[in-house]
C-alpha cells in the first residue's frame, strides 16, 4: 500500500536574528527527508497586519510534499517553532519579535489561510519557485 504524498506551501518569516532562525529552520525541514522541498530567495518586507513592531521581516516561501497527515505535519510545525525559540514565554516576554513563524498556507487542493494569498512575498516565491499555488 502507497501512502499519498500531500502538497504543501509554507511560508517562513522572522523579524528577530532572521538569517540564523531561518536558516535553522530549513536545515529541520530538510532532516526530515520530505519530498521535492524547495525554498524561495529570502526576502526582506514591511509587516503586514503585526501592529506591535516596524521591524522588517525575512520571509521564505518553501513548497514541498510530505506522506505526513496534515494534523501530524502542522503539529511538526509548531514543534518547530519553539526549538527556534517561539515559546509562550517568548511570546510573553518579548512579543514584538518573532523568532520565527511558520504558516501552513495551502494543503492539497486546500488554502488554509486565504488572507495571505495577496502578500507580495508569498506571490514573489512562489514565482521564484516556478510554482503554482494550487496545483494543476
Amino acid at each position: 500500500m502507497t501512502m499519498k504524498l500531500h502538497r504543501f506551501v509554507l511560508t517562513l518569516g522572522s523579524n528577530s536574528q532572521p538569517q540564523a532562525h531561518l536558516a535553522f529552520v530549513r536545515g529541520e525541514l530538510e532532516r526530515l527527508r520530505l519530498e521535492r522541498l524547495t525554498f524561495s530567495p529570502a526576502r526582506e518586507s514591511a509587516p503586514v497586519c503585526f501592529g506591535l513592531s516596524d521591524a522588517p521581516f525575512t520571509d521564505i516561501v518553501s513548497v514541498g510534499e510530505t506522506h505526513l497527515e496534515q494534523e501530524d505535519f502542522a503539529r511538526l510545525l509548531k514543534e518547530l517553532e519553539c526549538r527556534a525559540g517561539r515559546t509562550p514565554d517568548q511570546r510573553r516576554s518579548s512579543p514584538a519579535e518573532i523568532p520565527v513563524d511558520i504558516d501552513l498556507i495551502v494543503w492539497d487542493r486546500q488554502v488554509l489561510k486565504p488572507q495571505d494569498l495577496s502578500r507580495p512575498y508569498l506571490i514573489q516565491g512562489l514565482e521564484d519557485l516556478g510554482e503554482a499555488l494550487l496545483p494543476e
